[in-house]
């Protein structure tokens, strides 16, 4: 009986040391980490054969409540980011397409709707439903419009610990982290959903500014993107 506990208490050491090991297993720092996400279009490719070639993942960075939402494609041609920095509250937009780079930022509590379509009259109802997505239990809220034909729902969490983590979103009053949701962005309506999430160490580094990008207004940042699609 002796030999069996020992074993068997050696065979725990050995489970609790490889878990700690691992990166993302038994972590408990959940508010640092990386959220990936799969991206799915509604539109038919005939309609827009640009989407046909768009990104299909997303990734958001958070640590300490700094987030940094970044979409990359066409063999790092592309890439589509927006830094949060709760210290100065500066939100910044990030674009770089064929070597040219651009960012746009606003200070304060201004809200940043970069690039997506108005959701004009909507509606947020919370629910009792929930479900797991990434293995994690997400709250439902039932997103409502005049036309009921455009309604739909959307999923959010409180167990990442990110504050304001909408802030570049149309789901701003949603204080929890979104893994179940849909945009319109650029006239693409888009479904985002959360595949994995990491709570692991992110570099300080990357919530900081590139170098090399040029400031520009939003109107201009827009209008770029906009002759893409």
């Amino acid at each position: 009986m002796k030999t069996y506990s020992i074993r068997f208490l050696g065979f725990f050491i050995f489970i609790l040391f490889f878990s700690f090991g691992c990166k993302n297993v038994f972590h408990s720092k959940s508010s640092e980490g990386i959220i990936h996400y799969k991206l799915q279009y509604f539109q038919n490719e005939d309609e827009n054969p640009v989407i046909s070639v768009l990104p299909t993942e997303m990734d958001i960075e958070f640590k300490n409540n700094f987030t940094h939402q970044k979409v990359e494609g066409w063999l790092d041609v592309f890439y589509m980011g927006g830094i949060y920095n709760p210290e100065t509250k500066r939100k910044t937009a990030l674009l770089k397409i064929m070597g040219k780079k651009y960012q746009h930022f606003e200070d304060g509590d201004k809200q940043v709707n970069f690039g997506f379509d108005p959701y004009n009259d909507m509606k947020l109802e919370e629910t009792n439903e929930t479900k797991k997505i990434a293995g994690i239990k997400c709250k439902k809220i039932h997103v409502s419009f005049p036309d009921t034909s455009k309604d739909f729902d959307i999923y959010y969490t409180d167990a990442i610990k990110i504050k304001n983590p909408n802030w570049n979103n149309p789901f701003h009053n949603v204080k929890g982290v979104l893994l179940d949701y849909q945009i319109s962005m650029f006239g693409i309506k888009t479904h985002i959903v959360a595949d994995s999430v990491e709570y692991i160490e992110v570099p300080d580094e990357d919530f900081v500014i590139p170098d090399g990008f040029k400031e520009v207004s939003k109107e201009e940042m827009e209008k770029v993107i906009n002759k893409l699609i």
